[in-house]
């Protein structure tokens, strides 16, 4: 059976920017209707959190570095792999194994969630920090918190930068030896 009979196999788009805009206005428009409302029963907002978020970013970016590292090595990387081989390199791009391509498998829906999901709190912080700069004239509350709003929205844009680069790092560059069979290769 081929995949012709049944329709095309599956595959993960990258994400659309318009998905990611609709989750930032959703976790703002939210944030700012119970904020307005709720705000007197909210805990105090901590920079810790915020900590968090910056953490999971670096290491969202890092994963980022080293499967683009792992998928376009660049030529000084090739040409030393080729004299520790003996012989010519690999081609970039290409996966040892099942294990390697289950793992940028693994990556890429992990970039695609955590780019959904920090930019919905990107959204969260950036309402709540424009509520606070609105009401910290009037409540003292307000402007203690302003500035731990404000670190949480800079991490969420982190976390939602890193998530994009690492979706962006899971894309498999085009092999150059493939060829048609009955033509010359395509451009």
């Amino acid at each position: 059976m081929s995949d012709d009979e049944h329709g095309p196999g599956p595959s993960l788009r990258p994400t659309a920017p318009s998905t990611l805009a609709v989750a930032g206005l959703a976790g703002a428009a939210l944030t700012l209707l119970l904020v307005a409302r709720y705000y007197q029963q909210a805990p105090d907002l901590v920079w810790h959190n915020s900590l968090v978020i910056f953490a999971l970013a670096l290491l969202l970016a890092w994963f980022a570095h080293t499967t683009r590292k792992a998928l376009r090595p660049s030529r000084r990387q090739v040409r030393a792999a080729a004299v520790d081989q003996g012989g010519p390199a690999a081609a970039p791009g290409r996966l040892d194994g099942p294990e390697h391509a289950l793992q940028i498998a693994r990556f890429a829906v992990l970039a695609k969630a955590a780019a959904i999901g920090g930019t919905a709190f990107f959204g969260a912080y950036l309402g709540f920090t424009v509520w606070l700069a609105v009401q910290s004239g009037r409540l003292a509350a307000a402007a203690d918190d302003l500035p731990a709003a404000v670190l949480g929205t800079i991490a969420c844009a982190a976390l939602t930068g890193a998530a994009l680069w690492l979706e962006h790092s899971c894309r498999i560059p085009p092999q150059d030896d493939e060829q048609d069979d009955d033509g010359p290769a395509r451009p």
